[in-house]
């Protein structure tokens, strides 16, 4: 049963554009790396004709932590890179990204759930200097 909330979220008070490379510098800092990055919006706007503000995915792997996750077992790659959404407008951006307990109760193979938690912390560091986190909720689920 989840003990907290499904995801954790950060205010940072610059723009999207800003913020994203803000937290790219605050993970580099960390070791991490950004292998991909999807913007939301563009394919939205292009797929469904909506407009709305800037919404952008990236996401985080240590390279050699993933390396031998994968060597150890070959389905890591479904639970690394964690992903960062980020959305926000011209003065304000909310990143969110899961909580520890929904990854490891996402059925993270028993080998895995230390490398996840891990590579989580290193994250939540990266973050932690830059925004502000929100006060994290009770959420039981069943």
């Amino acid at each position: 049963m989840l003990q907290g909330s499904p995801v954790v979220t950060f205010t940072i008070e610059q723009s999207h554009e800003n913020a994203l490379q803000a937290v790219k510098r605050a993970l580099a800092k960390q070791n991490l790396r950004v292998p991909a990055q999807l913007d939301i919006t563009a394919g939205l706007k292009r797929d469904l004709r909506v407009n709305l503000g800037p919404c952008a995915v990236l996401f985080v792997d240590d390279p050699v932590l993933l390396l031998e996750a994968i060597v150890f077992q070959r389905g890591a790659a479904v639970f690394m890179p964690l992903a960062i959404s980020l959305s926000g407008d011209h003065r304000r951006t909310t990143a969110m990204l899961r909580s520890a307990e929904s990854l490891i109760e996402g059925g993270a193979p028993p080998g895995l759930v230390d490398p996840l938690l891990g590579l989580h912390s290193r994250v939540l560091k990266a973050m932690d200097t830059i925004g502000q986190r929100e006060r994290e909720t009770v959420l039981l689920t069943a």
